[in-house]
């Protein structure tokens, strides 16, 4: 006897388009999404809660530049995608971006830190690489120097 037996497979495809706006938000979305992961499984995974995925998903909170790289490194993808102006400052790396803009101007660090609000010990710390800019110290240099940002 011969038996015929019919097969029923149900497929899914996910058709969600790249986001017109390519901001770091809604990358970060898109891309957690076409990787299957929820808010809870990619916050587990970089060590965050999820509610905060949620925020940077909106854009209520920028993405820090340590979360958004391993962010990148979870859902495979290129981690500029998600950083902002301060982000693509921190990985460029910042220490010789400062010295390229300062030694542009002809300054040496104390004038340079001066001009801009900074004090001397801090800012030959950010240049040596020794120590990092806040977002808030960034942003203070970027209204001197707007050339900064990459």
């Amino acid at each position: 006897t011969l038996f015929r037996s019919k097969m029923l497979m149900h497929l899914s495809f996910c058709f969600e388009s790249v986001p017109t706006e390519q901001t770091p938000a809604a990358l970060l979305r898109y891309y957690r999404r076409q990787n299957g992961l929820t808010t809870r499984q990619l916050a587990e995974s970089v060590g965050i809660v999820p509610t905060t995925v949620l925020m940077y998903e909106r854009g209520q909170f920028p993405i820090p530049y340590q979360t958004a790289v391993a962010m990148a490194k979870v859902l495979e993808i290129d981690r500029n995608l998600l950083f902002d102006e301060f982000a693509q400052f921190l990985d460029y790396p910042y220490s010789d971006r400062l010295r390229e803009v300062r030694k542009a101007h002809r300054l040496n660090q104390a004038t340079f830190a001066e001009k801009a609000g900074i004090s001397l010990s801090i800012y030959s710390k950010w240049e040596g690489g020794s120590r990092q800019p806040s977002r808030k110290m960034y942003e203070q240099l970027v209204t001197t120097y707007p050339e900064i940002n990459i």
